[in-house]
């Protein structure tokens, strides 16, 4: 009877820890902040990390836009970040967005590269508990020396073509 006892309040703590951890989620965000050398808006092998960078992330109610979670963090020597997330934001939409680059030739923010969505939520399908988020880029001011033939070298543009336009005008 003892045994008995003893087994059945293992299983009620058990039961109820598992409920208390089941309504409470832990997430880490991950990601690297760059300094964009060239302008182009993604990594190069001219592109740096930035130690130090201020980032935040904030989630807001899909339906009030209220804040309902927000924290902020630094990244290391290799530019990389990791935000904590707790709780389950299944309803918010929640964004990393930088806040501000130790780098003063390099603290220009590009407005349609400030931010990037993730999802903070144990209910998508996602069983790993860090969520990976893509590289976010602070920007010189002008691109720097060897920008012009690493364009050349990706072929991403054909440079000739808008040296002829600068003949014919």
């Amino acid at each position: 009877m003892a045994k008995a006892i003893v087994l059945l309040s293992a299983l009620c703590v058990l039961a109820v820890a598992n409920f208390a951890v089941a309504d409470f989620e832990i997430f880490d965000v991950e990601g690297k902040v760059f300094c964009d050398t060239c302008r182009l808006g993604f990594v190069t092998s001219l592109s740096d990390t930035i130690e130090g960078a201020t980032v935040r992330l904030t989630c807001r109610d899909m339906e009030t836009h209220n804040e309902t979670f927000t924290t902020e963090g630094k990244t290391d020597y290799i530019g990389k970040y990791t935000l904590t997330v707790e709780g389950d934001h299944e309803n918010d939409i929640c964004e990393v967005t930088l806040v501000n680059s130790p780098k003063d030739d390099c603290k220009e923010i590009v407005p349609d590269m400030v931010n990037n969505r993730v999802v903070c939520s144990k209910n998508v399908g996602m069983h790993n508990a860090v969520r990976f988020v893509n590289p976010l880029f602070f920007q010189k001011d002008k691109p720097i020396q060897g920008c012009k033939e690493l364009v050349e070298q990706m072929e991403l543009v054909d440079l000739s073509i808008l040296e002829n336009d600068k003949e014919e005008n």
